[in-house]
Formats: C-alpha cells, structure tokens, sequence
C-alpha cells in the first residue's frame, strides 16, 4: 500500500529521454493493433459494443493504465502521446478509440479521489476499469456518512467491461445549493439497462444506461468540484504531482476530441482509398483527375493534418508548463478548450465535403467512410463538444472579459 503521509517516490523513470521512449513504445503497440481493428469495425458496429477480445487486447498494451498513478502500477504517460494513441485507435475503428479514450482517462480522475476510495480501487486488482455517466440527472441525497443515489444515468461507454461507474450528481451543500460531486460506484451497486441504446452514431461504443435505487456512497467515494476548483483534491495526499493539477476540464475535452480527429483520419484515409482508381459514371474518367475532387481533398487534408498537429503541440506545451511550476494563463485555457470543440466541427465539415464527391456509393451503410461519419456527427453533440460556448469564452478572453464567476453548481470550470 502507499504511504499515505507523503507524495510517492515515482515508480517509473521521469527524464525527457525515458518519457520519449515509453510514448514511441506505447504508439508502437498501438500501431500493432490497428489492421485487426480496422477488419472488425463493422463487427463492432453491429454487436454495439467492443467484444471482450478487443478490449484484452486494449488492456495488453496498457490503454487503461496510461495515465493510471504509478503507485498503482500505471504509467502517467505524456499527455501527448496518450491522445495521439486515441487518434490512431480510432482512425480504425472510431467506437473502439471512443471507448480507449474514455475509460483509459478515468483512472487520471479517480487519482483525485480520497486515498481510500483509490485503495477500494486497485488495492486488490490495479486492472480495475470503471465508465462514466457525467450529466447530474439522478437524484441526490445527504444522508450520515455519505450520499444515497437513485436514478438513471444515461450514456456510459464501455460500461458493460467495468467494474466500477463515476456518476454526476448536484449534491446539496450546507446553505442548500447544489454543488456538483462525481460518486465512485460499484458494480454490485447498479444495474446496467441492457435495452437502452439503439443508435445509428457510436453504435459499437455501448454507452447504456445506468440504473441505482437508493445506493449509498461514503463520503470518500465522493469527489467535488469545489475541491478541485480549490485545488484541494483529496487525491493529492498521495498523488501531489502536476500531472494531476492539469486542468480537469481540459483533460476531459480532449479525451472527446482525440476520437474525433481519429474518425476524420480514418474517412479521409477511406475516401482516397476508394477514389485512386474509380472512375466516373460519366464518361468512365478517372475521378482522381476531377477538379470536382481536388478542393475538398486537399482542404480535408490541410485541416486534419493541423488538428492531429496542434493537439500534439498543446498537450506538450500544457503538460511542460505544469511539470516546469509555471500556471497556464487563463486565455490560454479558453484557447485550448475552444481549439478542442473546433476538432469536432472542422473535422466533421471537411469530411461532409469529401461525402458530396464520393459519389453514389456513399449511401452504403456498411463502408468505413460512411460509418466514421455518422461517428462523427454523433460526437458533434457530445456536450464537450460545444462550440459555441468555447468560442465566447476565448473570444471574451482575448478581449479583456474577466472570467465569468466559479459556478459549483456546474462539472467543469476553465
């Protein structure tokens, strides 16, 4: 067990060179992974969830470890690579890289839950996987000890592979307001809607609903807003490192975004595999001759290219000014949470242009064009997908606005 009263000597090698190593070994695996993943994306599709098969694989390579605390036996890697590994998973198979990207950035979460609660965790079994259901749509109560939950809980991805479930829930404070906390369940505690999605976007990722009534959880099981807002995560006894004052928000944005840029590398890779030897049905020419063909191809690849290059840029950036004890300005924040949503809407536009010259065969439900795109178009309305709010918190910023006031009512801050 770790020593609870200091921060742990790290497990694992922290110079640049050694970092640089585990991210190439980690992409490597990655890599190894995707024709298999490609092969089956229909399958998924169609089962609407990651088989048990694929997800051993995942586990093998250490997707769900990455950013895992070392203490634990995770490996608290780069940022950067984390994400760039989520692209690439997804450009096969975009509910497998979904599912990767979602769960694997869980256990850099419940590193911010009370020691306890981390021990409950991966004290027995470091493997421990747990979904996701963020929204703060179930019931609430304060009871002595802890919380007592009941309700639904939609939209938990790969929760049928995990053993635990982090739900969102306004709890109430001393003066009666809501305050937002995420409660660390148990599997024996919920029950998972087996009939609740049936979808035609993210079919494969299985984000069923969750069930509880009237399920208690201690106080430790609890994380708050307000704490980390604070900066007073009861997980920093244990895991005092700026890997884990990155900014939640930021984190999590981009856990969403990395799948979509993903998605966009893997329908502009099917578009031009599809369209180097067709021929039109018109006069039977040769499409990769068309000007028809040639704006929106190199406008996709320009974009997505940028994209999958400026996440990586950000994230190296990002992560070096924490391990360097330098803040992250706040304009900078907005500018990084707003580039985050603008992958979902660049991405998904210049794949909607490669969809109007792809010709008649676009309609087939069962190609890998077709199918990343409606991926695509069902992460657009993903909340951490926003636009619009992203784009006036940065433009406000960069005007001068001063930011609005810290709402505890709310799961994510800048």
């Amino acid at each position: 067990m770790p020593d609870e009263t200091r921060p742990p000597v790290p497990l694992m090698p922290s110079a640049t060179s050694d970092r640089e190593a585990e991210a190439a070994s980690f992409l490597a695996a990655i890599d190894a992974l995707l024709p298999e993943l490609r092969s089956r994306a229909a399958e998924v599709e169609q089962r609407g969830m990651v088989p048990d098969d694929i997800i051993r694989s995942l586990t093998a390579v250490g997707v769900f470890r990455a950013l895992q605390p070392r203490q634990w036996g995770g490996w608290e890697l780069d940022f950067a690579a984390y994400y760039e590994g989520m692209i690439r998973l997804a450009s096969a198979c975009t509910s497998t890289g979904w599912v990767a990207s979602v769960v694997g950035v869980h256990p850099w979460h419940a590193a911010l839950f009370a020691p306890e609660a981390q021990r409950e965790l991966w004290g027995d079994n470091p493997h421990a996987m747990m979904s996701t259901s963020l929204a703060p749509v179930g019931q609430v109560e304060w009871t002595a000890g802890g919380y007592r939950l009941s309700g639904r809980w939609p939209f938990s991805s790969g929760v049928d592979h995990c053993g635990w479930v982090v739900l969102g829930g306004s709890a109430p404070d001393e003066a009666g307001g809501g305050v937002y906390h995420t409660f660390l369940v148990p599997r024996r505690d919920y029950m998972i809607d087996q009939e609740s999605w049936k979808v035609t976007g993210l079919a494969g990722t299985g984000s069923k609903t969750v069930i509880l009534r009237d399920v208690f959880v201690p106080k430790y099981r609890t994380h708050s807003i307000v704490d980390n807002y604070n900066g007073i995560d009861p997980g920093l006894a244990i895991n005092d490192r700026p890997y884990y004052r990155l900014p939640w928000r930021l984190v999590f944005g981009y856990c969403i975004a990395a799948p979509a840029a993903g998605a966009a590398v893997g329908a502009l890779e099917a578009f031009i595999a599809g369209n180097r030897d067709r021929h039109s049905a018109h006069g039977a020419k040769a499409v990769a001759r068309s000007p028809a063909l040639h704006r929106p191809l190199a406008r996709a690849l320009a974009i997505i290219g940028m994209v999958r290059q400026r996440m990586s840029a950000t994230w190296t950036e990002l992560q070096g000014r924490a391990f360097a004890g330098q803040p992250i300005p706040y304009e900078r924040r907005t500018q990084a949470f707003y580039e985050a949503t603008l992958v979902h809407d660049a991405c998904s536009h210049a794949i909607y242009e490669l969809m109007g010259v792809n010709g008649g065969r676009t309609m087939n439900a069962d190609t890998a064009l077709q199918r990343h795109f409606r991926d695509m178009l069902a992460m657009r309305n993903h909340p951490a997908a926003n636009i619009e709010m992203s784009s006036g918190l940065y433009a406000q910023a960069v005007l001068g606005v001063p930011p609005p006031p810290f709402d505890p009512s709310q799961r994510f801050f800048l």
